[in-house]
């Protein structure tokens, strides 16, 4: 077997690098997504494929996994708030991310953990209290195929602070507590 250049040079250079299988895990920010669809029901799940791509516009990347419900309804609406959770919102985890709204209404169940959805300030969505910040996103341009996902591309209408007292909740905290 050869190795390839990239590797060579690596090693004539002294690093040592050893092939993977897969990527190291990454510790991500984790946020939920509140859109509402043409019924005026508010879906919310959780979201952890999420990144600033750009400053002016300033711009957002999301990553929607197609088989869930929040994928249909940003695809009828374009739109939606990026909430940034807290780790107080841990406790969330399975219902905005295990579970799917095609089987009923999220929002019992959070309230039921303490965390009532209240309204938007500036939309018809439901947001969850106690979080870091609210963004609100609109897609520019069509979604981007990423297999079992579709990427958004999204300008940030407005941004608000929220009133979150702990860490920002990651993937990181969330293995932890698996």
């Amino acid at each position: 077997m050869t190795m390839p250049a990239f590797f060579l040079l690596a090693a004539a250079s002294g690093l040592v690098l050893t092939p993977i299988e897969t990527p190291p895990l990454l510790t991500n920010p984790v946020f939920s997504l509140s859109t509402v669809d043409a019924t005026g029901k508010t879906n919310m799940n959780m979201l952890t494929y999420a990144i600033p791509v750009g400053i002016t516009p300033r711009l957002w990347a999301i990553s929607l996994y197609r088989k869930s419900r929040t994928h249909a309804v940003w695809c009828e609406s374009q739109t939606g708030i990026l909430q940034l959770l807290d780790e107080l919102h841990a406790p969330l985890a399975f219902t905005l991310g295990g579970t799917s709204a095609a089987d009923g209404s999220k929002a019992p169940s959070c309230e039921k953990l303490g965390f009532k959805w209240a309204p938007a300030p500036d939309g018809k969505e439901q947001l969850l209290p106690a979080c870091h910040a609210y963004m609100r996103l609109k897609q520019q341009g069509p979604l981007i195929d990423a297999g079992e996902h579709d990427v958004a591309i999204c300008v940030v209408e407005g941004i608000w602070k929220g009133d979150a007292q702990g860490r920002q909740l990651s993937s990181e905290i969330l293995r932890a507590k698996v």
